[in-house]
Formats: structure tokens, sequence, C-alpha cells
């Protein structure tokens, strides 16, 4: 490719997942399963870049914790706000984690992304501990087919 080339993307489809202002003072739960942590990231940095108030939890759920690939820059932006919060988590953690997600607040907005399987055990989850319906957003990755 040169520079001024045209490039062509193919079929672009659009997700659940967004920054609303209007969240600015709720809690903000980010839940991912693998590469589901790249789209959950640029929610994360808008909201950040918006000085969302609110705590923020951010999850990402990897194979192994090699594959937590964000932790870095996830655990540099937890430094240096103090309403933000950071967790790694693989499957042998998923039960136990699982079990003892609570809810601070029944405003928070949670919003998960990644795989069918993960996003539906988030989800089933998140209802169980009393989040509306209303305020959980999700993308789930589908095989091409």
């Amino acid at each position: 490719m040169q520079i001024g080339d045209s490039i062509r993307l193919g079929e672009l489809r659009g997700g659940a997942l967004h920054y609303d202002a209007d969240w600015h003072d709720r809690p903000l739960w980010l839940l991912a399963a693998g590469t589901g942590l790249g789209p959950l990231f640029g929610i994360l940095r808008e909201a950040l870049l918006q000085d969302h108030q609110g705590s923020i939890r951010v999850i990402h759920l990897a194979h192994d914790p090699s594959e937590h690939y964000l932790a870095k820059p996830l655990q540099a932006m937890a430094a240096t706000r103090p309403n933000l919060s950071i967790e790694l988590w693989t499957p042998a953690d998923l039960p136990t984690t699982l079990a003892q997600l609570r809810l601070v607040s029944r405003q928070t907005q949670a919003l998960l992304c990644g795989g069918p399987d993960s996003v539906d055990a988030f989800a089933r989850r998140l209802y169980l501990a009393g989040l509306p319906r209303n305020q959980l957003l999700a993308d789930a990755f589908l095989p091409r087919g």
C-alpha cells in the first residue's frame, strides 16, 4: 500500500456497546472475555475522557494470565483514577468470582463483550444479583457461518 491508496472495509456491524454521558455518576461495570476487552477498552477510555465520576469496575476473563493483553495499560489507568478497579480472571477463578459478584447499586450499568458462553454467564449472574435487564448491554462474538 502507498500513502493515499483507498481501502474498502467489508461488512461492519454496529454493536450495542457505547458510553452514554447520562451514566456519568452511576457505577459502570465492563466485563470482557478474551478479545472482548478491545471494544470495552475503547469505552473505558471514552468514560475517562468524559471524566466519569461513578465507580468503574473492569473485569477481564482470559484463558491464562499471559492472555490479559491490556493488563499494563489498564493498571496504569487505575493507578491514576481512584474510581477505577481492574480484575483479571482466569477460568479457574470463574465459579468463585462469579458467585461473589454483588451490585454496589441498583443504578449500575453493565457492558459485556466476548464469546457467547462468557457473555451469557456474566449476564445470568448479573441478573441474579439484581441488575435490571435494561441496564445491561452486551455484544457476543459469534463464529462466522
